[in-house]
C-alpha cells in the first residue's frame, strides 16, 4: 500500500446557523488562492495547506427542509494530504476560521456570530471511524497505474477464499461504486462455492 498514491483527504466542518445566508448557492468553490501551491503540499509535500482552497454546500439553498426554518446548514470540505499529522483541534479551529473569513469578506455578511452548530470531521476519523488508510477519503487516486484492471483485485492472490469490497477495489472510489464492489463480490463468493 505503501507504493500506492492514495487520493486526498478532507477536512469536513458541519455548521448550522441562526440565519438564512444571501448571494450563496448549493454548490460553491473557492479558488480564490493559488490552485498549484495547494495541490503541490497534497500530492507532492504532503503538508497541511497554507492558503487552502474549499468547497462550500449549502443544501438549504435548494431544499429549505435540511434546516429549521430562517436557518442555514452548511458543510465546508478542504482537501488535504493523507497520512498528516497533528490533526488537533486547535488545527481544525484555525483552517475553520481562515476559510470563515474568505466566505464573509466574499458574501459581505456576518456568519461567525450565527453559528449555532458546528461539528468537524478529519484524518484522525477516518482512521479511527473507518480505518482508512493514512486517512484517505476517496480511496486511490485515478492515476494510469491505478485505474480499470490496474486496481487492487476483489480476491486475495494470497490467502484462498479472501475478497474484498469496497472503495479501493473494482470499481473504485465513492458510495455507488463501493456499493456495486460489494455486489461483484458477492456473485464472486456464490460463483467460487458453486
Amino acid at each position: 500500500w505503501e507504493k500506492r498514491m492514495m487520493a486526498p483527504s478532507c477536512l469536513l466542518f458541519y455548521v448550522g446557523l441562526n440565519k438564512r445566508l444571501t448571494n450563496i448557492t448549493h454548490h460553491s468553490l473557492f479558488f480564490d488562492v493559488p490552485f498549484n501551491a495547494h495541490a503541490k503540499e497534497i500530492y507532492r509535500t504532503k503538508e497541511w495547506p497554507k492558503e487552502p482552497l474549499f468547497y462550500l454546500s449549502a443544501t438549504s439553498v435548494t431544499d429549505e427542509t435540511v434546516a429549521p426554518e430562517g436557518c442555514e446548514n452548511l458543510f465546508f470540505l478542504i482537501p488535504v494530504a493523507t497520512g498528516l499529522e497533528n490533526d488537533t483541534e486547535e488545527r481544525r479551529e484555525q483552517y475553520f476560521a481562515q476559510i470563515l473569513d474568505r466566505l464573509e469578506q466574499k458574501t459581505g455578511q456576518d456568519i461567525k456570530n450565527h453559528i449555532i452548530v458546528k461539528k468537524t470531521f478529519g484524518i484522525t476519523n477516518f482512521v479511527n471511524e473507518y480505518n482508512s488508510f493514512k486517512g484517505n477519503a476517496y480511496g486511490l487516486a485515478n492515476t494510469l497505474m491505478q485505474t480499470a484492471i490496474l486496481k487492487p483485485s476483489c480476491k486475495s492472490k494470497k490467502i484462498g477464499n479472501l475478497f474484498f469490497a469496497g472503495q479501493l477495489t473494482v470499481p473504485g472510489p465513492g458510495v455507488p461504486p463501493s456499493l456495486i464492489s460489494g455486489e461483484v463480490v458477492a456473485a464472486e463468493i456464490v460463483k467460487s462455492f458453486r
